[in-house]
């Protein structure tokens, strides 16, 4: 083996230092590209655990198909999106182990940074599209705080989008080479932005979901929960709910450990940088449990039923409901307009309007059955009771 040199900072491709009087030493990779920590081009300050990752390539692969399966099994759509973020752990895992055959090509360290970082975002995606469906399913308006049961979902959903944007940001920062530790440092307090507001969205879903479990056990003391739907499925409603507050606790106990990670930033001494098994610890295994979690406690067997889910409208209906909506809308305009130059129309001319409007409104979010303002233009229906919450 060559004999090792000294080389500044700025003559490397490593992102520990960001001074040009720093140094690092050129030396030949070990065995599976093994550099040490004070090596030049070094990309992690350990010698990853082929075994490990192994090992959980078997556990979150075990996960994905059981996933799938079970998404097949009790005809649950939207279960992919679970199952995207065990495929994502998946793949994290897999360049994990080419990392540890490989542990100086930094593409693998990119990918599976990468996917690592930003994988549980699809788990929490699945549990906020859960609570709609469980709005839907349970609540007779199907509706809770003034929202819709499948706007719920979209809301959730479009924040994690955000979320998922940001800490996507800050993760390509933090996997460059050849970049300032200024630049490595920008990276890092964005993902731990990305991270924060994933954690803050959570807790307002908790505290909606909260509301929900609230109800349901009210209602259920006051005999006016659905009992029929309640049991219809094979597993009791309450446990459902204890699957998510757990995956949710799981998830947060993973946003506090990076937390805790990147605010020593690329600090050496930083434990959770020079030690493996921090990473298993309080990312890897809390992720999986809460993938577990919902795997026994599936919302497929609480979720039972045409009803369980919501109404599928085509596009075609999408645009028609769209367009007249929209005319409704003016019509009700043109008629406040003339109201008022006219003089008073009457209760039954004004509630016509109020309900042509809130028919397609429901027929858009699903609260209201598909074809009924058409039934009720045409003299079909004689009474229209709009759901308040």
């Amino acid at each position: 083996m060559p004999s090792p040199t000294t080389t500044t900072a700025a003559d490397t491709t490593g992102t520990s230092t960001s001074t040009a009087s720093a140094t690092c030493i050129s030396i030949a990779p070990g065995k599976n590209g093994y550099l040490p920590p004070e090596a030049c081009g070094n990309l992690i300050l350990y010698e990853p655990s082929l075994g490990a990752a192994i090992f959980f390539c078997v556990l979150y692969g075990l996960a994905l198909l059981t996933h799938i399966g079970l998404g097949i099994k009790f005809k649950k759509g939207y279960t992919w999106v679970i199952s995207m973020g065990a495929a994502w752990e998946l793949i994290a895992f897999i360049m994990r182990s080419l990392m540890a055959l490989h542990q100086n090509v930094d593409s693998y360290n990119t990918v599976y940074t990468i996917f690592f970082l930003l994988a549980p975002l699809w788990v929490n995606a699945f549990l906020y599209m859960t609570l709609g469906r469980m709005i839907y399913f349970f609540v007779e308006e199907k509706r809770l705080g003034g929202l819709s049961a499948k706007r719920y979902g979209v809301l959730f959903v479009w924040l994690d989008i955000i979320a998922f944007i940001v800490q996507l940001v800050g993760a390509a920062f933090t996997t460059q080479t050849d970049v300032p530790v200024s630049t490595i440092m920008l990276g890092v307090h964005i993902y731990m932005g990305g991270i924060g507001l994933q954690e803050f969205f959570i807790l307002v879903f908790t505290c909606l979901f909260v509301v929900l479990h609230r109800r349901m056990l009210q209602e259920e003391r006051l005999g006016l929960l659905n009992m029929e739907k309640a049991r219809r499925g094979s597993l009791n409603w309450r446990k459902l709910f204890y699957a998510i507050y757990f995956s949710l606790f799981m998830i947060t106990i993973r946003i506090i450990f990076r937390l805790a990670q990147y605010a020593r930033g690329t600090d050496v001494n930083n434990p959770v940088l020079t030690h493996e098994w921090y990473e298993y610890m309080w990312d890897a295994v809390p992720i999986f449990l809460a993938l577990l979690a919902l795997i026994i406690f599936h919302p497929g067997r609480v979720l039972v039923g045409p009803d369980s889910e919501f109404p599928h409208i085509s596009r075609k209906e999408k645009k028609r409901l769209k367009r007249e909506k929209k005319e409704a809308k003016r019509a009700q305009k043109e008629a406040k307009k003339a109201g008022g130059r006219w003089g008073w129309r009457s209760k039954g001319e004004k509630g016509r309007d109020s309900i042509a409007f809130e028919s397609l409104s429901g027929q858009e979010d699903g609260t209201v059955a598909p074809g009924f303002y058409d039934q009720y233009h045409n003299g079909a229906h004689t009474e229209y009771r709009p759901a308040h919450n």
